[in-house]
Parts: C-alpha cells; structure tokens; sequence
C-alpha cells in the first residue's frame, strides 16, 4: 500500500476539534468539585491538563492512522469510541463515584446487569442514539477540517504554549497543594479520569530542605464537602457511667494465629469474651483494615476522608463527651496518613508513636510500658479511648530473647523463599505475635488492677492477615486469600457473658457495635455500612479493600475487581483460592449492592 502525501495540518484540525469536544464532556466532572475559588482555579486548570495528557496518549497513533488513507477512515471510528468512553465514564461516575473500571463493565455487559441498576430501553436507545451523534461528528470535523482556513503555525503555537501552561500550572499547583496540606486542592486528585498527580513531598524534603508540616490543618469546610458523612444526624444520649474504650491491634495477625500455643494470653482474654471466629478485615492492608475499624464504610472512601481531613463519626462522639483520646503507635502515624484521617481530631498530646527502640519488639514494649503508665496515673473519673498498635509482627518478624517457642526460626530473603524455606520464616512469624502476646497480657492484667473488668470495652484484633505461600502468595496487599484478610477479634464487653460466633463478621461491624455503648441512638446504616457484631443477621458479603482494587467474599468464594481502570479485568476464586473461569456472572448482583454502598455517604 502505498504511502500518501500527508497533510497534517488537516489531522491537527481534527484532533484539536476533537479535544474541544472532549473538554466538553469532561467539564461535567466539574460537578462534583467544591466551590472553594482555590479549587475552582485548580480543577480548571486539571480539566484542560488533563484532557491534554489524554490527547498527548493518542497523538502517535492517530499520526499513524492518518498516513494511510483506510486508516483515516478508522481514526475516525477510534476517535468516536474514544468520545463514546469519555461518555460512559461521565454517566458511571454520576452512578457510582467511580471512573470506568472492569467492575462496572461486568456489571453493564452481564446479561441483567443494566436492568438491575434500572436502565431500561430508554436508557439503551440514549446510548446507541448518543454513539449516532459522536459518529456523525467525526465525519463532520472531517470535513471541517479540509475547508477550515483560520489555522496558522503563529495560532498553533500560541495554543500549544497556553495548554503547556495549563499542564505546568497543573503540576506545579498539586504539587504545591501537597507540599503545604491544602485539602482543595489534594483531595480532587481523582476527579478526572486517568489523572497523574504529581507529588513531591519527599523529594521536597530530602532535596530542597523544605520543612514540612509535623501538625495537621484544618479539613475542608462543610459547605465545600463532597461528603454526606455521617448520613444522618446523630442522636446521642451519654449513658450515666460511660464505658473506656480499649482498642488493642497486632499487625499481620492472621485469623489461625488465635490459639493456646501462640497467643496464651489472648485466649485467657477469649474466655471473658465474645470471640469471632469468621472474622473479616476491611482491608488486605494495614490503611485499609484500620480504616474500616474506625469508620465502619468501605475502603474507597479513604480517598475522600483524607483529602478533606475527615475523622470518623466515633472519635468525634467521644470528643464531644470529653474522653481523654490516648494513641500509642510503634510505627508513626503520618504513614500511612492516619494523622489526616482516623486521627485527625487527636490532640497532638494525645499521640505518642515516636516509640524508643532499634526494631519493632522493642518499641512494642515501649508502647505498653506507656500506656500502663499512662493507665495508673489517669484521672479515674474521666473516661478514656486508648488504641494501641503493634507493629512487631510486620516485615522483620522481631521479638525479645526468650520468646524463640517456635524453632527453626530464621529470616529468609524473599529472593530465596519457596515452600521449602519457608517454614524458617513462617516461625519467625509466629514467634513475633508471640511475643506480642505477651505484652497483650500484661495490658489486660493491668486495666483488670484498675478496675477495667466493670467499665472497659476491649478489643483484640488484626489489621489484615499475612501469607506464607499456603496458596502462592506470600504477605499482604497481594490479595484477598483467607490467609491475608481472615482475622482475630475478640471483644470483650463488661457485664456481657462470653459466646462463639461463627457466621461472617467484618471490621465494619466494629463501630455499629461501640457507637450504641457510646449512647448513639441512630441506626448502623446512618453512619456505616456494617452491622452490630451482636446482631445476629447473615451477611450477603464481605467486603474487602485495597490500593486499586477490592474483594467480594462470599461463601469462600473470592470476586477480586480493579477500580481503575488500568487495572485488569474481573478475576473469581474458589475456598482454595484457584481462579474460576467465568465465575463473574454469579457476584453480578452482588456488585451492584457493593456499588451502591461505595458510594452512599458521598454527595
């Protein structure tokens, strides 16, 4: 086939007509920003950036598509699905919150799916009606594009420039907004689909001397939210004799770990208590397990919370009735951002998680011999929330001389691991919470010689799980295998007699549990998307976040989904984790429950 002449002047009309259409699609996402002018400027300048950073994408083979004459042709189908994309994405974001994702494409293409988000034929003929139009569109472009004499290489380089600003500006200002905390800025980081933020933080810090900042500011203000968090009000009645609330987390600590041989102290604990032994994590990670302890919503919404510094509706309900908010972390809380988030409403004073220590058993034990401290020197007629955190069982495996009950123990390189060494590694392990056990021991011992048996709500739990090859996976955020999101908790309420439960809790069922102990009258669904630990009712699912993607858990069933759209496809698992060809079309209803939640405390 032989090469014709190009004339790209003409391919440039096309395109920049065709980037003006897209800007107009794109301006709807504009609805979902804030009012605040600093984020007006910002999301302005992020419509045109980003429309820009697509079109740059395209550029190469829409060149390569113009210089065959049939490929004219195609570019002009590709740029019409390319717009058709644009739309759908604008229409799913307006459903769900989301950007166009495998998860919804599943849920649009399964035969019923459309219909169970109640889009009938009016919806599918505007749809086929709308791809028409884009069609006929990209025809008359082309044809515009041949006739159109008002183009220079003086025009094109003046418009070239100022979109080159607009990317700049772009960069430079979400730079600068994460430099200096600014929410209006940071939390509309994603707005628009595929958008690149640009962050420098820690490069600004290790480079530029920039100093940043140890305390947080102030969120965002409510009528710039684009949040309905809590959904309703909430009605609170302080009972007379306020309970202290004890939250104790073990890092790692996967659900099998709860027995006599490795955590004796936890299981004398689970003999006073309530102990769940079907136990969910919100999250494959530790942000998105202690996120929803704390929240009791889907992981999804960590995103919002933290760009507009949103803590959860139950440290606020304690802050109002004049608890004494006490953290003791062995790893700091910037990272991740539980400072922005969980904790955003902690005074500073109440934080300690700069622990003393070279490794993490050491400040482990630097963390409790605090909080014991802290325990006997409280005043006794304040009531407390304490959330102590270990990280000894994470990463390295560490514990004190003395605690070396599992043997071989021995780090291995991750390099070198396979089933064959990692039994060395997985006692390493086991060793770890063993030792954190030990020190869960003495922190019950001492809220027991102060009275905490009559007035203290303890929990024990995990975060997430950890992975030891048992199905080809080794530690967390890999996925959502029993192994990584099945956890321990055991809670122990004063005056309530000990029980197994054996159906299907969640992390999300925490906060609908301690908000009514608290005197919250309202129901779980204004404020979480859990349920009461004590309810008693049978879960459809369980959900479970990470980074990009989430998990639809089922009867040991496993529906693994992206919410990027970069991210691959649907993938299903049965209880031994190995992939089910086909298997999406069962959780097609489900989704759509998971859709609805992930996007019902958002405005």
């Amino acid at each position: 086939m032989a090469l014709e002449k190009p004339r790209f002047r003409r391919l440039g009309i096309f395109l920049a007509l065709n980037f003006c259409l897209s800007l107009a699609i794109c301006s709807f996402f504009l609805l979902f920003a804030g009012g605040h002018p600093l984020e007006l400027v910002f999301v302005g300048l992020a419509l045109v950036s980003n429309t820009v950073m697509l079109y740059a994408a395209l550029a190469l083979p829409a060149c390569l598509l113009f210089l065959f004459a049939p490929g004219r042709a195609a570019l002009g189908g590709l740029m019409a699905l390319f717009q058709l994309a644009l739309v759908t994405d604008a229409a799913v974001y307006k459903i769900f919150k989301f950007h166009l994702n495998s998860m919804v494409l599943n849920l649009v293409l399964t035969p019923g799916g459309l219909d169970s988000l109640d889009q009938g034929w009016g919806t599918k003929a505007l749809f086929v009606l709308i791809a028409a139009a884009l069609g006929g569109l990209q025809w008359y472009f082309w044809k515009l594009s041949a006739g159109y004499a008002g183009w220079s290489r003086r025009s094109a380089l003046a418009l070239s420039a100022g979109l080159l600003f607009c990317v700049a500006a772009d960069k430079g200002l979400f730079a600068w907004g994460t430099l200096y905390d600014s929410v209006y800025i940071t939390r509309n980081s994603q707005l628009f689909p595929l958008y690149q933020p640009l962050r420098i933080r820690g490069f600004a810090s290790k480079y530029l001397g920039v100093k940043l900042d140890e305390e947080v500011k102030g969120g965002v203000e409510m009528k710039y939210s684009g949040l309905a968090y809590p959904g309703q009000p909430l009605k609170v009645a302080p009972p007379a004799r306020p309970l202290n609330f004890l939250i104790i987390i073990v890092d790692s600590l996967r659900a099998d770990m709860l027995n006599s041989d490795v955590m004796p102290e936890t299981m004398a604990l689970a003999k006073k208590a309530a102990v769940f032994e079907n136990h969910y994590s919100g999250g494959n990670c530790t942000r998105f397990g202690v996120f929803s302890i704390l929240y009791g919503i889907y992981g999804n919404y960590w995103f919002p919370m933290l760009g507009e510094r949103r803590g959860p509706a139950l440290i606020d309900v304690l802050k109002e009735q004049g608890y004494d908010l006490r953290l003791f972390a062995s790893s700091k809380l910037s990272f991740p951002e539980f400072n922005k988030t969980c904790f955003v409403a902690v005074p500073r004073e109440g934080i300690y998680d700069e622990p003393a220590g070279s490794n993490g058993a050491e400040r482990d034990s630097d963390i409790s011999g605090r909080f014991v401290s802290y325990l006997k020197a409280r005043d006794p007629k304040k009531p407390y929330f304490s959330f102590i955190f270990y990280d000894a069982s994470h990463g390295n495996y560490d514990y004190l001389p003395g605690f070396e009950k599992f043997k071989p123990s021995a780090g291995v390189s991750q390099l070198a691991l396979n089933k064959t060494s990692v039994g060395g590694l997985f006692n390493k392990y086991k060793n770890s919470i063993y030792f954190d056990d030990s020190l869960v021991g003495g922190i019950v011992k001492a809220v027991w010689e102060t009275g905490g048996d009559k007035d203290t709500v303890v929990m024990v739990m995990g975060d997430h799980g950890e992975a030891f090859l048992e199905r080809g996976r080794y530690g967390h955020n890999q996925g959502y295998s029993p192994e990584e999101v099945r956890v321990p908790l055991v809670l122990y309420v004063p005056g309530r007699a000990p029980q197994r439960v054996r159906r299907a809790t969640s992390h999300l069922d925490i906060v609908p549990t301690l908000l009514p102990l608290a005197g919250v009258k309202n129901p779980a669904g204004d404020y979480s998307s859990g349920q009461s630990l004590f309810d008693g009712a049978a879960r459809a699912f369980v959900p479970s976040f990470s980074w990009d993607s989430a998990g639809i858990i089922k009867e040991g069933r496993i529906l693994e989904m992206p919410l990027e759209m970069y991210k691959g496809g649907l993938k299903v698992y049965d209880s031994e984790y190995r992939e089910v060809p086909k298997g999406a079309k069962e959780f097609s209803p489900l989704i759509m429950r998971f859709q609805e939640e992930a996007k019902r405390f958002s405005k």
